[in-house]
């Protein structure tokens, strides 16, 4: 059953893909190069939300998997995903479009934000036992690089099979690092859900029934649980240390020696 759940739901017609591609032909090229997504309508269906690029039909997955488990009222708000297709080159993960403001945008206070921000995550958290065994990194039903604040540019260079695996790249980065004493790290087979990019622009909120959405699933995974830690604490990222602060989170000091790993740059990891 769990490995059901990664499958991306194929519910447009072919023309209605035509459509969607044809719209997508006719933005201005800087419109394309700078956004990564648009609006659009089609008969017959809800207002839909489009994102595009190279590396999207994973997250489609991801986030597919976590809307099959958010079906309870105490779940957050997560976007049904009808379709994800590939044309020339560009993936188009097809979704409903929610229309609420961001949590940057709205007007409550900061702890309310936190605490939204919290309830959301460790519900998110608490789903590791739906995982299917045989995801590492990316939850989704085919092999794709992480995305994940602790990497250059917040994504691996490679994908990682396993724990050993990650071990022996993290280990590498490590073994380059100049005038200091040889150092080495091991992460082991008990695997965490991770958020790894919690800012208030990925979150929706309805001042009204006061339930907060997940809008983007590209930083969500399965790794590892120092990833996680590293996430909250360890990204010069106040808000994401508030919300693991507020869930009584832990700081590692396997997460502190990632952060010394991002000082080498050759390998693909963060500065």
């Amino acid at each position: 059953m769990p490995d059901q759940l990664l499958t991306v739901p194929q519910e447009l017609t072919h023309t209605e893909r035509d459509r969607i591609f044809d719209h997508f032909q006719s933005l201005p090229q800087n419109e394309i190069v700078f956004t990564n997504h648009f609006d659009i309508d089609l008969e017959g269906k809800p207002a839909l939300f489009v994102k595009y690029g190279g590396d999207v039909l994973a997250e489609a997955s991801t986030q597919s998997f976590f809307h099959a488990l958010a079906q309870d009222e105490s779940a957050p708000g997560i976007p049904k995903v009808y379709d994800a297709f590939c044309e020339e080159g560009y993936c188009f993960p097809v979704m409903e479009k929610i229309e609420l403001p961001t949590l940057s945008t709205c007007e409550i206070s900061e702890d309310d934000t936190v605490q939204s921000v919290a309830s959301v995550v460790k519900w998110l958290l608490a789903q590791a036992p739906s995982v299917p065994p045989s995801s590492f990194g990316r939850i989704s039903s085919e092999e794709a690089c992480v995305w994940h604040s602790f990497f250059k540019d917040h994504w691996a260079p490679l994908p990682f099979a396993n724990a050993d695996a990650l071990t022996k790249y993290v280990n590498k980065a490590f073994s380059y690092l100049p005038g200091r004493p040889k150092r080495s790290i091991s992460f082991s087979d008990d695997l965490a859900i991770y958020h790894s990019d919690i800012c208030k622009d990925n979150f929706l909120h309805d001042i009204k029934t006061k339930k907060t959405w997940i809008v983007d699933f590209q930083h969500i995974g399965v790794l590892p649980e120092p990833f996680q830690v590293y996430a909250f604490f360890n990204t010069d990222n106040p808000f994401a240390a508030a919300v693991g602060d507020y869930l009584g989170r832990q700081r590692f000091d396997i997460a502190n020696e990632m952060t010394r790993a991002c000082f080498n740059r050759s390998v693909g990891m963060a500065a």
